[in-house]
């Protein structure tokens, strides 16, 4: 858990680095690395830590990650099934200085706070990076521009980091993140105080929250409702527990409060929110 800087492995054959990940869950650490990564979810829900984002993330989430953006994908606590995707890494240099590409290089400079496509051209685009596990080298780099090519016609992109998010690279950082995250994902169905999480890193509270907002952005009881509200959101869609019973095992002890913190997040009721996806409106 301690590690903040990952080296991508390259093939010594292929300069795009290409595998499918199958493992019992996402329990990765946050990390950064100078590569530039597309990560397609063929399988598993969890949360997706994206610079100063959070967010819940389920089958078909398709997401381009620049260089050097912190993140990572999640399980909660208790899950069972299998955790399923395909990743592509890639160095930003290896892509020409044409004229031709002028619409790659702008998505690459906007994927610097982290791109997130619809589900249809997620399930396009994961037939394609399929394809390129099996792909020779020269025919896997022509494949993986026409890949890109056709992201950059993609209208509904979501950025993810917030515009003013700046990195904080070091290590003392990034392994007190990533202490907070696991914290977080182990204890937030109970009642949390900003004594349990400061003293769990070694820091006054009054430290850590200075520590906190300026790394995050947002206080921390921000980002623990804003976690827990997305937790809140995959048990509405795949669960019939009604809803005072999902806030209550997301850590709220009142039904008023719980439904203002989803509405802030979700722009919608929890109710709503469950008859807005059971009636297909889904996006």
């Amino acid at each position: 858990m301690k590690a903040i800087f990952e080296k991508v492995p390259g093939s010594g054959e292929s300069s795009i680095g290409i595998f499918a990940f199958d493992q019992p869950e996402f329990d990765g650490h946050w990390h950064f690395h100078p590569e530039c990564e597309l990560t397609y979810i063929l399988k598993s829900t969890g949360i997706r830590y994206v610079g100063n984002h959070v967010a819940d993330f389920e089958p078909g989430d398709l997401v381009l990650l620049g260089s050097n953006l912190p993140h990572s994908w999640k399980n909660l606590v208790g899950f069972k099934g299998t955790a399923r995707s395909i990743v592509i890494q890639w160095n930003p240099s290896i892509i020409g200085d044409l004229p031709e590409l002028e619409p790659i290089y702008k998505m690459i400079e906007r994927a610097s706070r982290g791109l997130r496509f619809s589900k249809q051209t997620g399930k396009m685009i994961a037939i394609l990076m399929l394809k390129l596990l099996d792909e020779p080298p020269v025919q896997r780099y022509i494949s993986f521009i026409r890949l890109l090519s056709k992201l950059t016609m993609e209208n509904k992109v979501t950025m993810l980091a917030g515009a003013s998010y700046a990195y904080d690279l070091s290590y003392e950082t990034e392994n007190r993140l990533n202490k907070v995250q696991v914290y977080v994902k182990n204890h937030f169905r109970k009642k949390l105080k900003l004594s349990d999480i400061s003293s769990h890193i070694n820091m006054t509270e009054q430290t850590f929250s200075r520590f906190f907002s300026k790394a995050m952005q947002r206080p921390f009881f921000v980002f623990l409702n804003e976690y827990r509200v997305n937790i809140a959101s995959r048990m509405l869609l795949e669960t019939d527990l009604q809803v005072a019973e999902i806030g209550f095992q997301c850590g709220y002890e009142t039904l008023p409060f719980f439904y203002k913190q989803f509405k802030k997040f979700k722009g919608h009721s929890p109710l709503g929110f469950r008859k807005l996806y059971s009636d297909g409106l889904r996006k």
